[in-house]
């Protein structure tokens, strides 16, 4: 690997893809939209060029002269009252990077997939890569794109191009930009978010640990497979008192019955289509992580030598950054 191409690479996980390429000396291209940030690549020796995955000349051009591509340009939000463009960029995106990767003789396409592309396990279990999708239930906008993509990426694996999958976990973590759902939860608790919680949980993982597993899926891994790229299952609880710990506020928290809990949510989700202001908490969020979605990453472990450093850790440098930055006191 001596020339890659990062789509999204001035993003949250996509910069971190990018500073452990340059790590290991590789000449990085980023693929940046139009009047997009760069702050998380300022100072970094990368090429950018502008440009959008669902223009067609746009991919051809970006992915010209690179052996490998690392696709993790994508929309990512909890609350999409029209999801078109949503879909538009991560599945008709996904398939113009990838055909233009095809085209121009890539040897490696790297796809940033998620857990919720896969399945979520039976309540005590914990799901892996194999895990057959089960979302169909809920009306999950980005889980059903994430799918949807995730299937088109495995189909040009199928048809003999070397594409490997990525699956990672909820991501915490420093240069969260926009700052994504993930990092909403973490900055929603910080600022006082009700005490209460329900069953349920999900799985984690640090930006920097899952963007290195992209990397060594790139220098390891095997055509057509599937890497989760997670370091910790915590419930719900567990992920409040996490933060409350390592933030060294102290508070009671309190179980409410799911039915309760459903209602409160409801009815911010119908403010929040009053007045077009986004909820602290999407129905499909809520109702997704009712099932605890805790994944077992010993493949990634096993296979490509993934580490995976503790949460809390993890949570302090979020904070750290956010601190930083004004968006928590």
């Amino acid at each position: 690997m001596k020339h890659a191409l990062v789509t999204g690479g001035c993003g949250f996980l996509g910069s971190a893809i990018v500073s452990r390429l340059l790590d290991r000396g590789v000449a990085v291209r980023v693929l940046a939209l139009p009047g997009e940030p760069t702050t998380n690549v300022e100072g970094l020796e990368v090429e950018i060029v502008r440009g959008d995955v669902t223009r067609i000349e746009d991919c051809k051009a970006a992915v010209r002269g690179m052996d490998t591509v690392f696709h993790a340009a994508a929309i990512y939000l909890a609350w999409a009252p029209d999801p078109s463009k949503m879909y538009e960029v991560n599945n008709r995106g996904t398939f113009n990077m990838l055909e233009a990767s095809r085209r121009e003789g890539v040897q490696t396409t790297v796809y940033t997939a998620s857990i919720v592309s896969l399945g979520r396990p039976p309540i005590g279990g914990v799901a892996n890569e194999e895990t057959r999708y089960d979302v169909w239930d809920l009306d999950f906008p980005y889980s059903r794109a994430k799918f949807h993509s995730r299937m088109i990426a495995e189909d040009f694996a199928a048809w003999g191009m070397d594409v490997r999958v990525v699956c990672p976990g909820i991501v915490f973590g420093p240069g969260d930009v926009a700052p994504t759902p993930s990092g909403k939860l973490i900055i929603e608790t910080m600022k006082g978010g009700p005490p209460i919680w329900v069953d349920g949980g999900a799985s984690y993982v640090d930006v920097r640990d899952a963007a290195e597993v992209h990397v060594l899926a790139a220098e390891k891994g095997l055509p057509g497979e599937r890497y989760v790229a997670t370091g910790t299952n915590l419930s719900n609880i567990e992920l409040l008192e996490a933060i409350g710990r390592v933030a060294g506020v102290e508070r009671r928290l309190y179980k409410v019955p799911t039915a309760v809990a459903r209602a409160m949510v409801k009815a911010m989700n119908a403010q929040a289509a009053r007045t077009g202001e986004e909820p602290p908490l999407s129905n499909e969020f809520f109702e997704y992580s009712l099932v605890p979605s805790y994944f077992d990453p010993s493949k990634s472990i096993r296979e490509l030598g993934a580490t995976y450093r503790p949460i809390d850790d993890t949570i302090a440098d979020a904070i750290r950054w956010f601190r930083e930055r004004g968006l928590v006191d």
